[in-house]
């Protein structure tokens, strides 16, 4: 006779479905869906527009939350510009980039020390898979349906400082160093999807 399958460890209903209180602080650990569009493929394609977008799952690692996943669409490219030339949703995806990676190093947002601004800097969007961060959850609508209960997302990530970081975060992360910053071996770069390790001396995406 097979083994008897318990499931007194799985969420009661009200904990899977009930969404996380927005404003909620939750330390989480982010994947990148690959979507296969963008020089190595991490992109996703809308499918209404040219627009392009980092397709992410972030897991809850601890507290009452603990193992609930979030999906957000964190923006590299809109589908156009405002009066003022600027892509805005790529501006806020590059902000929540940024701020993820500060949350991640223990970083402040003045801070311009070499460490910090290294910190700052990847070689690969697939870089941005596996990193652990405090984000802020946010609720999503649909403007469309009146009915729609939302979605949770993640709305900011949070840095050193703010005043509840170390208790969500736990024990400071070390800022990167310069030397930390170097290029990818081939090998490590043979596992991103579509990726091929970068010339010598090319700059991160981030400075292009």
């Amino acid at each position: 006779m097979a083994d008897n399958m318990d499931f007194n460890g799985a969420d009661s209903q009200d904990a899977a479905f009930d969404l996380i209180p927005a404003n909620t602080l939750v330390k989480v650990t982010l994947t990148i869906r690959p979507g296969g569009a963008g020089p190595e493929g991490w992109l996703t394609q809308s499918r209404s527009s040219s627009a392009l977008y980092l397709n992410t799952e972030a897991v809850v690692l601890e507290g009452p939350y603990a193992r609930r996943r979030i999906y957000t669409r964190i923006g590299f490219k809109g589908k156009s510009v405002n009066e003022r030339g600027e892509d805005t949703y790529a501006n806020r995806g590059r902000a929540l980039i940024r701020g993820i990676l500060e949350s991640a190093h223990g970083v402040k947002p003045g801070d311009q020390s070499e460490p910090a601004r290294a910190a700052r800097m990847i070689r690969s969007l697939g870089d941005l898979s596996g990193i652990d961060f405090v984000a802020k959850i946010g609720i999503e609508k649909d403007r469309s349906n009146p009915d729609d209960a939302g979605r949770n997302v993640i709305k900011a990530a949070i840095g050193p400082g703010h005043e509840q970081y170390l208790t969500v975060m736990g024990p400071a992360p070390t800022p990167k160093t310069a030397a930390s910053a170097s290029p990818p071996n081939s090998a490590s770069t043979a596992s991103q999807p579509g990726s091929s390790a970068p010339a010598s001396g090319a700059a991160p995406f981030w400075a292009r």
